[in-house]
């Protein structure tokens, strides 16, 4: 195996337990989380299969592609920046929190995507831009601790349950992102 496929592999993985993890929103996580993840194993594995049977006998036309990637980035885009209000839903927050919430969502993911855009800057990569978007990732990550200890922490039983339903929230916002992202983004050959 090469290494592209190794990492690949890992990506996948990877993905595929983080929509796993959307079973840590049920009222019992540990039938939550297999079944969520079993459920997205089995359409990741039929989509799979459909795209290679099809890939042979098809020709595919890459306007259709493009527009299939933006429309699969735009769902999870929308999916990213209401992750947090499904995360905690449990909590049953007014929905002016609610709101807020979605706002601020988007915000730090267009903060995030500063962020990773400042890292990446081919043409100017100078050790200050470089710095000041390592700074605003770390900043941003800190976000979600500082919510669950000064907020949520009255909704939840203890601050271990708010801060693991907090990263949850947070993790899932930079998954789903990133891939909306990609895919939104991405140019079939």
């Amino acid at each position: 195996m090469t290494l592209k496929v190794i990492v690949n592999i890992i990506g996948w993985i990877i993905l595929l337990v983080c929509f796993g993890a959307l079973g840590f929103s049920t009222d019992n996580p540990a039938i939550g989380v297999p079944i969520y993840t079993v459920f997205f194993a089995l359409v990741f594995g039929l989509v799979f299969l459909y795209v290679r049977k099809h890939k042979r006998h098809e020709k595919t036309n890459q306007t259709t592609i493009n527009l299939i990637h933006k429309i699969f980035g735009l769902i999870l885009l929308l999916l990213a920046v209401f992750s947090p209000v499904i995360a905690l839903r449990k909590i049953e927050l007014p929905f002016i929190y609610n709101l807020i919430m979605f706002f601020s969502t988007a915000v730090i993911i267009g903060l995030g995507t500063l962020a990773v855009t400042m890292l990446n800057n081919t043409r100017s990569n100078s050790f200050l831009s470089r710095l000041a978007g390592f700074l605003l990732l770390i900043i941003l990550a800190a976000i979600p601790a500082l919510i669950a200890t000064q907020f949520l922490i009255t909704y939840f039983p203890s601050a271990y349950n708010a801060l693991g339903t907090a990263y949850w929230a947070i993790v899932s916002v930079a998954v789903f992102s990133w891939w909306g992202f990609s895919l939104f983004f991405n140019k079939a050959d």
